[in-house]
C-alpha cells in the first residue's frame, strides 16, 4: 500500500477491490468467490465456485483475501476494511476459515447416540 488516497478518500487498492467484487455482481456471479490481491486490490479476473478453488489457483494463499460476492456488491469503505483486516490477520499468522469446510455437529438423537458409543 502506498498510502495515497483516491479522489473519494479511499486507497486505490480499496477502489480496485470494490470494483472487482461489484463487477462480479453485474456479471450475475453473486455467491461465488473472488481472490483480491492484498498489495494492490486487483483480482485475477476469475470467479470461483468455492473459496478452496480460489485459494488453490493463487501463487500463495496469503497474497490474497477471498471474498464471497454479495448480491449488492462492495463499497470502497467495506473493501478498505476487509483489506486492512486480512493484512492484520496474515501478519499475525492467522487466516479466516473456509465457511464451506465447517464440520457439522450431530443434531438428531440417533446421531448423538451413535457418537456416544
Amino acid at each position: 500500500m502506498n498510502g495515497a488516497l483516491s479522489a473519494v478518500g479511499f486507497p486505490p487498492e480499496a477502489m480496485r477491490a470494490s470494483e472487482a467484487v461489484t463487477n462480479a455482481v453485474l456479471a450475475g456471479q453473486a455467491g461465488f468467490w473472488v481472490a483480491i490481491k492484498l498489495h494492490d486490490g486487483t483480482s485475477d479476473g476469475t470467479v470461483y465456485e468455492t473459496k478452496a478453488d480460489a485459494v488453490r489457483h493463487q501463487l500463495h494463499e496469503h497474497m490474497c483475501m477471498y471474498v464471497k460476492v454479495p448480491p449488492d456488491g462492495m463499497q470502497p469503505k467495506e473493501a478498505a476494511a476487509l483489506l486492512r483486516v486480512h493484512r492484520q490477520l496474515y501478519a499475525a499468522g492467522l487466516r479466516l476459515s473456509d465457511p464451506d469446510q465447517v464440520l457439522g455437529l450431530p443434531i438428531a438423537r440417533e446421531d448423538v447416540n451413535r457418537w456416544q458409543r
